[in-house]
């Protein structure tokens, strides 16, 4: 079927003419096959692997962002809600970093009350209620200067912005919000949210800075280890973990990203369900990182042995449809479960559609889906998401 739409393989295209490259100069760079780069260019093969975009922007010296197109344009209410206010949180963040302090406008017990209104709606995925009060509240918190209290609720509230951010696409201001994070915990110097602002910063990073999250991690990881006993920092332990399971996964190396998930089940298991700093640290969220590292590395046959979780216990609806996301990933990556793989990516949409709908990955995926199904072969549920995420 023909399908007119917006993918990875188009911007691989342009800029492999761009520099004067054919299929088999391209993919001796990248290191994957010609016919690999033909599938990829007629979008029949989806580049959701974080490694895959990694190492054809760099053999084609160009950004992950210059592929992915992000930021997307808005398409929806919602979307446009939440794009339209990211100039206001940037130059809040801005005026934070050059310490621009003004008076405060409200008492902490207002922003305590502001900042768990902000953290359903991080909950939530509800960009776009969120983001436009990001800016009053980032400044209003900075107003108190070293109060312990603020300085808890600021340096979540810049975790949350930085994952607003990353997940709209827009990865400077993701970075901006992150450095914030930093230096708000470096201030308070409590272990646990040093830990909580080094997860965003490595998680703010550019896909292709991944050497540099690969030094960051086992340092951040070391410097929280003696404090891992607490219940709170315990738990920022076990996501650090996580995160260096799916960066050495970018890596290729399903050795110690097989080795950092053991840990953090260790410590899952000793720590019962938890939620310091909205991370959800537990069991069940253990799952979920481990189906979404088995998808970064193509081992789809391991990530399908998940299927059964219970994210009942998890209050964040971005896990809960990125468990099914990377399920339906997983799936779609044999190119013979496709619509057992539409399934799971339906109810991921269903879960967090203002989140799902700008996930690259997914785009990616529903879209060569659809692009490489027969004519009767796609389904209307196909080709409906496919136009929800815009990639048709």
């Amino acid at each position: 079927m023909a399908v007119r739409g917006d993918h990875i393989g188009i911007r691989v295209r342009h800029w492999r003419l761009k520099r004067s490259l054919s299929q088999r100069q391209l993919a001796g760079l990248a290191g994957v096959s010609q016919g690999y780069i033909a599938q990829i260019e007629a979008g029949t093969k989806a580049v959701d692997k974080r490694s895959l975009q990694v190492a054809l922007a760099g053999a084609l010296q160009v950004s992950v962002a210059d592929l992915t197109g992000q930021p997307y344009d808005p398409q929806t209410i919602e979307h446009t809600a939440a794009a339209g206010a990211v100039p206001s949180v940037r130059a809040a963040l801005l005026a934070l970093a050059l310490d621009d302090r003004r008076e405060p406008r409200r008492s902490i017990d207002e922003l305590r009350q502001a900042t768990a209104v902000a953290a359903d709606l991080h909950n939530a995925c509800r960009y776009d209620q969120l983001v436009p009060m990001l800016p009053d509240l980032l400044r209003d918190l900075y107003s108190f200067g070293d109060e312990p209290a603020a300085l808890r609720l600021l340096s979540w509230t810049t975790y949350a912005a930085t994952f607003a951010a990353k997940y709209l696409g827009y990865p400077d201001l993701a970075l901006l919000a992150s450095g914030q994070a930093s230096r708000t915990a470096s201030r308070l110097g409590d272990p646990a949210w040093l830990g909580v602002a080094e997860f965003a910063m490595v998680h703010s990073l550019p896909p292709e800075s991944k050497d540099l999250a690969a030094r960051r991690l086992p340092r951040a990881i070391a410097q929280l280890e003696p404090s891992s006993g607490d219940g709170a920092a315990a738990q920022v332990y076990g996501m650090l973990h996580f995160t260096a399971a799916l960066f050495s996964a970018v890596s290729g190396d399903s050795s110690n990203a097989y080795a950092h998930l053991n840990e953090a089940d260790q410590v899952a298991a000793r720590t019962g369900e938890g939620n310091f700093a909205q991370m959800w640290f537990g069991p069940t969220n253990a799952k979920i990182w481990r189906a979404g590292v088995y998808a970064e590395l193509g081992d789809g046959g391991r990530a399908l042995k998940l299927a059964d979780v219970n994210v009942s216990h998890i209050g964040a609806r971005a896990r809960k449809a990125t468990y099914f996301a990377d399920l339906g990933r997983a799936l779609a990556q044999t190119k013979r479960h496709d619509r057992e793989a539409l399934t799971y990516l339906l109810r991921a949409e269903s879960i967090a559609p203002q989140r799902v709908r700008l996930s690259p990955p997914v785009r990616e995926t529903v879209g060569a889906m659809l692009r490489r199904a027969r004519k009767a072969a796609g389904g209307r549920d196909l080709q409906d998401l496919a136009t929800r995420l815009g990639t048709v």
